[in-house]
């Protein structure tokens, strides 16, 4: 099989690394990737050679990437799934993969693409950052960043009843946030910021963006970060925590993106990963949202090398990005 590696900053190689596909354990399965999905928060910054940014990451050389969907081709004798199933899982780049039955295996309804699916984990990390922050149906909720984190958020977050305005830095992302699903979309610096915000949703990593999270939002609101605010920047000429913020409105700040991941039953954990999952992979089927509008690049993995040097790039017409390993 192959699988992309990054030896350093912006040294990304495809490899073939070795599978026993012929003597597969009683519990386990082969996998066919048919597509993988680029994060252009981690992912890029692993590739820019920041990965100590995230606490425990590795080092390098690494392998990249956690959004795959393939497709099962072969099982073990006691496994339950069935060969011909598509299943989405947080395998990294590679071309085919073994896993375990026990492992984060969701299946993909017949109905929802691959390209589409592969999507699920970074709207996931937009609805964990909503149901950390306690977010109720009917609140209004605001996005500050429209990667492609943000923008499946705009989504998600209109599926689960929010109303739902976007930020965002250019007039193409403002574009896409309204396909995705948001009610309402401005320009940070052209058009005023909205007020009264109850959850802000930060993807962001400027310090101009995480002000004007904390801006927005109304007193005794929420702020959900899921950006890396000054991630690449020097110190900020304000003080983050400044006290008409977080005094004078009671401003919850919160570090987000978590969801349990604890197999249990709903009645412990009504929404653990995996059912988070289920619920994204089920509002693709249903058409509650619309996941393959935000794809603007389709490639095929050997030359995924092209989208991370535009996400290095910062290059705007670059909304998501999926790899293609059939």
């Amino acid at each position: 099989m192959k699988q992309a590696i990054l030896y350093g900053a912006g040294d990304l190689r495809l490899e073939e690394r070795p599978l026993d596909t012929a003597n597969l354990d009683a519990d386990q399965l082969y996998v066919e990737t048919e597509v993988t999905a680029l994060s252009t928060g981690t992912d890029l910054g692993n590739y820019l050679g920041r990965s100590t940014d995230v606490p425990g990451a590795p080092g390098y050389p690494r392998g990249v990437g956690y959004s795959n969907v393939g497709v099962v081709r072969a099982v073990g004798a006691q496994v339950k799934v069935l060969p011909g199933t598509r299943v989405f899982s947080m395998k990294p780049h590679v071309s085919a993969f073994l896993a375990r039955e026990s492992e984060l295996l969701v299946p993909v309804p017949a109905t929802v693409g691959p390209d589409a699916a592969s999507l699920a984990y970074l709207a996931q990390l937009g609805i964990a950052a909503l149901r950390q922050a306690h977010y109720e149906a009917g609140e209004s909720v605001a996005i500050v960043g429209l990667g492609v984190i943000g923008l499946c958020t705009c989504g998600m977050a209109r599926a689960m009843g929010a109303d739902v305005t976007a930020v965002a830095n250019s007039p193409l992302r403002a574009d896409a946030a309204l396909r995705a699903g948001a009610h309402r979309a401005i320009v940070a610096g052209r058009d005023p910021l909205p007020s009264g915000i109850d959850v802000v949703i930060l993807t962001a990593n400027s310090w101009a963006a995480y002000r004007d999270a904390v801006e927005m939002a109304r007193y005794g609101g929420r702020v959900s970060v899921l950006g890396f605010p000054g991630r690449g920047e020097p110190a900020p000429d304000f003080n983050p925590f400044d006290a008409r913020w977080f005094y004078g409105k009671q401003l919850t700040l919160l570090g987000a993106g978590f969801s349990p991941r604890a197999e249990c039953q709903p009645a412990d954990v009504r929404f653990n990963l995996r059912r988070n999952l289920e619920f994204i992979l089920h509002s693709l089927a249903n058409g509650a949202v619309n996941f393959d509008a935000l794809i603007s690049h389709r490639l095929p993995a050997p030359r995924m090398r092209e989208a991370y040097e535009l996400a290095r790039e910062h290059d705007k017409s670059l909304l998501a990005a999926i790899f293609d390993w059939r």
